[in-house]
């Protein structure tokens, strides 16, 4: 499988590049238009018992804040919000174990936190863990049980569990290779805006693997796969760039018209949809 997302000591493959801060469960607005990690807005909710706040004040500790940063300060919070089963401290718990930041670099910690969020349901927690099985680090190397865990994040919509069930069916990888079927997976990946899986649908065409070759089609996915990637994954846009530009400069001027319009369709189409606050708590409310 290529690495992305992270950059660990290992080539470890994660569904997301940071802190769980992009979740949407992470954030709890009290008043709207205000930074939803001030820490006055966050001792309030601490008064509450919100576990949501507390893995915020996590946050703020490992991102630092007002020059003030550490992750074993970050690494408490999130243990009191996991002892209360939010999943998403569960995952940065893992995260820092799998970073090593602020503890030993441990797999089989950053394991048995992301099992425990993914048995209880949560997605990024079980693409971790397909990732974990399929390496083998911090647990015997399981194909089967890769696949297996990929499917179920796949299953709850999670893009990165998406793309790597379309990378192992690609690669051939515990099961048989099915091109057929990693085009399935790697446009539902692309459909939630997941640019590595644009670039692998752009790769299928340029190279006619499963799929007719078509290098107009294969430019339109290249080019909006440019648009999709974040900065922590600068390598692949590169590599992304370059074979963008290789494959431009061999198409007509009217191929690359026709390129430009399939193009703009298919970035409408994937175009991520901007973020919904989270609901505000009522009073006495709670988050889980």
């Amino acid at each position: 499988m290529k690495p992305r997302s992270l950059v660990l000591a290992v080539l470890l493959s994660l569904s997301a590049a940071a802190w769980a801060v992009e979740q949407e469960e992470t954030f709890t607005n009290l008043t709207p238009g205000q930074d939803m990690l001030d820490p006055a807005n966050l001792a309030q909710l601490l008064r509450q018992g919100d576990v949501r706040a507390m893995n915020n004040v996590g946050l703020l500790w490992a991102k630092g804040y007002n020059g003030r940063q550490s992750y074993i300060e970050a690494l408490n919070w999130w243990k009191e919000a996991a002892k209360r089963g939010y999943t998403v401290a569960m995952n940065n718990i893992g995260l820092l174990y799998a970073k090593g930041n602020g503890v030993e670099q441990d797999y089989k910690q950053a394991f048995e936190w992301w099992h425990q969020a993914a048995f209880l349901g949560n997605a990024w927690a079980m693409n971790n863990v397909g990732d974990l099985y399929e390496n083998g680090l911090g647990v015997e190397k399981n194909l089967m049980m890769a696949m297996t865990w990929y499917q179920s994040g796949a299953e709850q919509g999670d893009r990165m569990a998406m793309y790597n069930l379309g990378l192992l069916y690609e690669a051939g990888k515990g099961v048989d290779r099915d091109y057929a079927a990693a085009l399935t997976w790697f446009r539902k990946a692309a459909d939630k805006g997941e640019g590595s899986a644009m670039h692998s649908i752009g790769a299928m065409y340029a190279e006619g693997r499963g799929v007719g070759a078509d290098p107009v089609e294969a430019h339109a996915w290249y080019s909006v796969a440019d648009l999709r990637f974040p900065p922590e994954d600068a390598d692949e846009a590169k590599q992304n760039r370059r074979d963008l530009d290789e494959l431009g400069a061999r198409l007509d001027p009217e191929q690359l018209a026709r390129a430009r319009d399939r193009a703009a369709a298919i970035e409408a189409l994937t175009r991520p949809a901007p973020p919904q606050p989270t609901k505000p708590l009522g009073p006495g409310e709670k988050s889980t």
